[in-house]
């Protein structure tokens, strides 16, 4: 999945403290797009493209998504950069 695809779909919310991104829309694709997401995040960070801040970011899901593992190695690597992310089941 790409990210245009991603931004045309989730329904991105931002507070003063988070930005969110509900992924309920993808329906069976929930688990792709989160990991989808978290890849393109950790690989523009990298790039110095974004930087953490002092917002969380919270992915939303439901209880029919298969979050895949490759999601959780690039959630570790967004953490050890200093940004804080969630990924809550609603």
């Amino acid at each position: 999945m790409d990210m245009k695809e991603f931004n045309a779909t989730a329904v991105r919310t931002e507070t003063a403290d988070e930005v969110r991104f509900d992924v309920r829309p993808f329906a069976d694709r929930q688990g792709e797009a989160i990991d989808s997401y978290l890849h393109d995040l950790l690989a523009v960070s990298g790039y110095g493209a974004i930087s953490p801040g002092s917002r969380v970011w919270v992915l939303l899901h439901d209880s029919t998504a298969s979050i895949p593992q490759s999601a959780y190695r690039w959630l570790d690597g967004l953490e050890a950069s200093g940004f804080t992310i969630a990924i809550r089941q609603v």
